[in-house]
């Protein structure tokens, strides 16, 4: 067992210790041929900073987004019903808390700011929902360009800014039976590919469809399939529209690790006579896939119910990839952290709700791979 503590004088609320940080091997079939294939790793997760939403400026309502542009800034997406904006501050001083966007169409101003991405210069890109398109903001916070779309992406599950300045986006757009959608720099649709969740109602379908996306520094998406458990990588040819040119690297599947939603995600009840409509979107699903150190893919899946999240690593390289032979290491954590975004050295911003008051948290993760102590 590895536990993992961060003490000193930090700003946070508290310290967080998470235990049982190793390689599981009971829990799916095929796991103990990986790890014997494989150089067995560890993954120590350390909570190094939080902070409570109530604390910050007025008080956050529900983090949408979250991404450091510049050691320690920390942006935050806030999003509530006419009054969605985002926010900006430094870990250090965590009371000097500025407004970068408010609710409206002015310059910068947005509607339903949700995920955030950082691109190679340093700007921020924050997809509205609400106006189906991007705002970029200078890493201080000004407003440099609304990027509109010519559809809206909805029920997004991921964001990021590519390399070459263009986003890719995972969610549903009616009319198009795609998970993921590629646009340029200036908002045009260039490709959209990937399969539609499975369920026999079409409203179903489009709310289960996506999962988490990134950016890789050769151009090149990673996707993690929201349920049930596929991950693949993408190269995007550079011209062109068609789909028969992109390549599929394919680098797990997990077989009884994510069962696909269906019609579950739709909720109908009856309350003093009258239907109504409402939507589970909390169905365990991967949440974030990263690239990090050694080529290594670096998957997480949030068990909102079950208040836990499994962070798994995978060994993309060149070769077979049936079920789970690339599974390096794997732990479960007893927090629901959903992550949100990997800063420069590694860092991840992530948030959960405070039980007591459903009030959301910011946290810093610190997450070191290390060989498996014999």
């Amino acid at each position: 067992m590895v536990v993992a503590w961060r003490g000193g004088a930090a700003s946070s609320a508290h310290t967080a210790v998470l235990v049982w940080l190793g390689v599981v091997l009971p829990a799916y079939p095929g796991n103990l041929r990986a790890v014997q294939d494989q150089q067995e790793r560890e993954l120590v997760l350390t909570e190094a900073w939080r902070v409570h939403g109530a604390t910050l400026h007025d008080g956050l309502t529900s983090v949408a987004g979250l991404a450091e542009a510049e050691p320690g800034a920390i942006w935050v997406s806030d999003m509530a019903a006419g009054r969605g904006r985002v926010l900006r501050f430094d870990q250090s001083q965590e009371t000097d808390v500025r407004v970068v966007a408010g609710y409206g169409e002015g310059p910068g101003e947005v509607w339903g700011p949700g995920r955030m991405g950082v691109a190679t210069d340093g700007s921020v890109a924050v997809y509205d929902i609400g106006r189906g398109g991007v705002e970029v903001y200078a890493p201080s916070g000004e407003p440099l360009r609304r990027v509109r779309f010519p559809v809206r992406v909805t029920w997004v599950k991921g964001f990021d800014v590519l390399p070459a300045g263009g986003f890719v986006i995972s969610g549903s757009v009616p009319g198009i039976d795609a998970a993921i959608h590629y646009f340029g720099r200036e908002g045009r649709l260039l490709r959209s590919w990937g399969h539609q969740a499975p369920a026999d109602n079409w409203r179903a379908g489009l709310i289960a469809t996506g999962g988490a996306v990134s950016g890789i520094p050769d151009g090149s998406v990673l996707y993690s399939q929201g349920a049930p458990h596929w991950i693949a990588r993408y190269e995007i040819p550079s011209g062109g529209a068609g789909d028969d040119d992109l390549r599929e690297h394919p680098v797990a599947a997990l077989e009884g690790l994510l069962d696909a939603p269906g019609d579950a995600v739709i909720v109908e009840t009856v309350e003093d006579g009258v239907p109504i409509r409402s939507f589970d979107v909390s169905y365990p699903q991967s949440r974030a896939v990263w690239m990090v150190e050694g080529g290594l893919v670096l998957n997480i899946v949030v068990l909102k119910d079950d208040g836990e999240s499994i962070w798994q690593l995978f060994d993309q390289s060149e070769g077979p990839a049936e079920g789970d032979t690339r599974l390096v290491a794997e732990t479960r954590v007893s927090e629901p952290y959903s992550p949100w975004f990997r800063c420069q050295n590694g860092d991840i911003l992530a948030s959960l709700t405070d039980p007591e008051t459903d009030v959301p948290i910011i946290v810093r993760l610190e997450l070191a791979i290390q060989p498996l102590q014999q």
